[in-house]
């Protein structure tokens, strides 16, 4: 028989997987509400912020399971968001059970953010195609796209330890922009095209698309604070990238 404890665990992982990924608020709460419903609880109520989960759940004799759960690093991975979305679905739906649940949801938990180099060959890409949309030829596009991948390493990097995300971007900026002049002052390449396309990749617009969602659906609490940390690091990439300008002599 599956005891009560294991169910509880089962719901705060698969509510801390979605936040850890970048899920909107409602899309976690809506998923603690739905496995824990199929769990057997009889009341079920989830509370979520983009630093902290909270559920309370009432079991059929009477017992009360309440967890905390503190978020401190998150990031975004839209597969793993619809893989558990997937999973609650159909969990709730009783066409998997609670062990092949708790498998998979380790399994995400396991392989955590995406692999660095795929992150940077795809960073890469949408650097060169940035450059291309913003009017540049196709060299200063390739040329965004080895700087762009070279940052994404940067950023990578500095993600492994406790710099905050503003940090990394104004580091990332300024590296761009200095590696991009430093290069324009040996090829023919337009450094502003060349330094937009290469800064691109930092730009937090999923977390922004997130936040616009979540104030949208009444979510003000983490609207707002997801909306203030996309716009804190779009001014950390604009102020990067405007010192490293300003000390050039440009």
């Amino acid at each position: 028989m599956i005891h009560m404890e294991q169910l509880v665990g089962l719901v705060l992982l698969a509510g801390e997987l979605l936040l850890t990924c970048g899920a909107e608020m409602y899309r976690v709460e809506e998923t603690i509400e739905r496995m824990g419903r199929a769990a057997g609880f009889v009341q079920v109520e989830g509370f979520a912020t983009p630093t902290g989960l909270f559920i309370s759940l009432h079991a059929p004799n009477g017992r009360v399971y309440t967890r905390v759960r503190r978020i401190r690093r998150s990031h975004n991975n839209l597969s793993t968001i619809a893989e558990v979305n997937s999973l609650s679905r159909a969990f709730s739906e009783g066409t998997l059970t609670v062990d092949e649940v708790r498998v998979e949801l380790e399994r995400l938990r396991q392989e955590g953010a995406p692999e660095s180099l795929t992150r940077q060959l795809i960073g890469g890409g949408g650097a060169m195609a940035f450059t291309l949309i913003f009017g540049g030829n196709w060299f200063e596009g390739f040329i965004a796209g080895i700087v762009g991948a070279i940052v994404l390493v940067l950023v990578t990097w500095l993600d492994r330890y406790p710099v905050p995300k503003v940090l990394q971007a104004a580091t990332g900026a300024a590296f761009a922009t200095a590696l991009i002049m430093g290069i324009s002052n040996v090829l023919p390449i337009h450094p502003d095209l060349t330094t937009l396309g290469a800064v691109m990749v930092m730009t937090p617009g999923v977390a922004m698309t997130t936040a616009i969602r979540d104030l949208l659906s009444g979510e003000l609490l983490s609207g707002l604070s997801r909306s203030a940390e996309a716009l804190s690091v779009f001014v950390a990439i604009a102020t990067g990238v405007a010192m490293v300008i300003r000390l050039g002599g440009r």
